[in-house]
């Protein structure tokens, strides 16, 4: 049976009309059904969703759901497996190797939880890096290089991560690291089994076929 017209403009409705503190419900199967449907589409909460907020990455891991599944659709110029590679990476150049060795809180924070289980989100962003290097997708042309260069100490996945992001903005960067290669813990810290090394050669190159970062292994500061 509808809600009338009446009944809606009562404060007892849900989140689902936007006022601020509706969404914060303990149980996330209250919203989803026994919420109010009666409007005609809902209305998109403005806060961070659960699953990015478990992120360290801070990826936007609803964005590329949402393109993976077809609900959001990429440009004309652009293949849909290209644009969510394209999402996932404004915040993480790594989708294969986390998709590999993450521990995903964003599993265990996704609201699905409360309903039936989690979205396997590890899966699909594996499936979207592993997507990446067997199509050789790059990254788009990134910002012109300014005056300003970084010295980056160790060439692990924060010190790649930062080249990455330094590289995006118009900073050139060094990376020093005292080992003949680059990876950190995910090169010296993971069994080949869990992380295959070509895998993560592919990632790492990926980064520095950038413009602008530099590397110098076999060195040690400080």
């Amino acid at each position: 049976m509808s809600t009338s017209r009446d009944e809606m403009q009562e404060p007892k409705l849900t989140f689902r009309k936007f006022r601020n503190g509706d969404h914060d419900w303990r149980n996330w199967r209250k919203q989803i059904f026994e919420a109010d449907h009666s409007f005609k589409c809902p209305t998109y909460v403005l806060r961070t969703p659960p699953c990015q907020g478990g992120c360290p990455a801070g990826e936007e891991i609803r964005g590329y759901l949402q393109i993976v599944r077809g609900i959001e659709r990429p440009p004309a110029d652009v293949g849909r497996q290209e644009y969510a590679f394209r999402r996932l990476t404004e915040a993480n150049p790594f989708p294969s190797v986390m998709g590999r060795v993450c521990p995903a809180p964003c599993q265990d924070a996704c609201n699905r939880n409360d309903v039936d289980d989690f979205v396997g989100i590890n899966a699909v962003e594996q499936f979207i890096g592993d997507t990446a290097i067997s199509e050789k997708f790059s990254y788009p042309a990134a910002q012109a290089l300014g005056d300003k260069k970084v010295a980056i100490i160790g060439g692990g996945p924060a010190g790649l991560s930062a080249a990455y992001h330094l590289r995006r903005r118009g900073h050139a960067s060094t990376i020093f690291d005292e080992h003949d290669e680059l990876g950190g813990m995910m090169r010296y810290g993971l069994p080949r089994y869990r992380m295959p090394r070509d895998v993560l050669d592919r990632e790492i190159q990926r980064i520095l076929d950038l413009n602008g970062i530099e590397v110098r292994t076999g060195t040690r500061v400080g």
